[in-house]
């Protein structure tokens, strides 16, 4: 009578008969779906930090990369770990709620499999780098209830939620953090989770072999440190309203500087630029002159749209 699961060597098995079917992940039917699966995958095989890096082509195609620091897989199954069933945590699942069926590291990978466009296991340890690429039009994202953020995803916050309930249940430490490419590599660089070298070739051969793919010119950026390192995003408090030159001496006097049509399209366009040198954009600029002081305030944030 066959088992419950098939060894495969170097710690994998394959879940067999109703042992699988009690097995198996959440059905798969939204990107943020597939990104939690993806995160589960990367905690259940021993991580303490994990990087996200997220981009949309066309706002259409979204390709998530997952980096993260745990135990890896082997080279010789860096392939069989996309098959059904095969999983690392056959004798040791892991339950994140008693109502929900137990699963373990590589359950859930099938399943994206056949959800997505493509999913590659780009570096199978030291760090290992799983990317999914998927069509929202067949796979889509769930609608963001919030109108006040406009990079109109739920990754980041489902990211976030993810870390903050692995840390709560003590199944932490856990490290997160999410961004472009860009900002996601000159992160792994600052955390040693991959070396700095003074070659930007190198560097940027490097970045692509875990699936970030940036410009030359961003890689001499990150290089000269003009691009910082992402913040956990456990430690962000969000895009929103950002004043800066604002003095609030209570009376405050003195001559009122105005600015028109011109002047302030100028200011606004180099706030632009400038936001746009770190990978972000700034939208809804507000000029208010008083009294011997000007208030400059804007909306910042992360373009969901891929660009250099």
């Amino acid at each position: 009578m066959e088992g419950p699961y098939r060894d495969l060597g170097a710690g994998f098995a394959r879940l067999t008969g109703v042992e699988g079917a009690r097995r198996g992940p959440s059905r798969i039917t939204h990107v943020e779906d597939a990104l939690l699966e993806l995160l589960r995958n990367a905690r259940d095989a021993g991580a303490t930090s994990i990087y996200v890096a997220s981009t949309l082509r066309e706002r259409r195609y979204r390709t998530l990369t997952v980096i993260d620091n745990g135990h890896g897989i082997p080279e010789s199954h860096r392939d069989l770990i996309l098959e059904p069933g095969v999983t690392t945590r056959h004798l040791d699942p892991v339950i994140d709620d008693p109502s929900s069926s137990p699963h373990g590291a590589g359950l859930s990978l099938y399943q994206i499999r056949a959800r997505s466009l493509k999913i590659t296991v780009l570096s199978p340890s030291d760090p290992t780098s799983i990317q999914a690429s998927f069509d929202t039009n067949t796979l889509p994202e769930r609608s963001l209830q919030s109108t006040t953020r406009p990079s109109k995803s739920n990754l980041r916050a489902t990211l976030q939620h993810f870390t903050e309930t692995t840390n709560s249940n003590r199944q932490g430490p856990l490290d997160a953090y999410y961004g472009p490419p860009a900002r996601v590599l000159a992160t792994l660089l600052h955390n040693r989770i991959i070396p700095m070298t003074q070659d930007g070739r190198r560097l940027r051969a490097e970045a692509a072999s875990l699936g970030l793919g940036v410009s030359a010119r961003s890689v001499q950026r990150i290089m000269r440190g003009e691009l910082l390192a992402l913040e956990g995003v456990s430690e962000e408090e969000g895009a929103g309203w950002v004043a800066r030159g604002r003095r609030d001496a209570p009376g405050g006097g003195g001559p009122v500087l105005v600015l028109g049509d011109e002047d302030r399209a100028r200011i606004a366009d180099i706030l632009r630029r400038a936001a746009r040198a770190g990978y972000l954009e700034v939208e809804d600029l507000k000029v208010e002159s008083r009294r011997g002081e000007i208030s400059l305030s804007s909306r910042v944030y992360e373009p969901e749209e891929e660009y250099e």
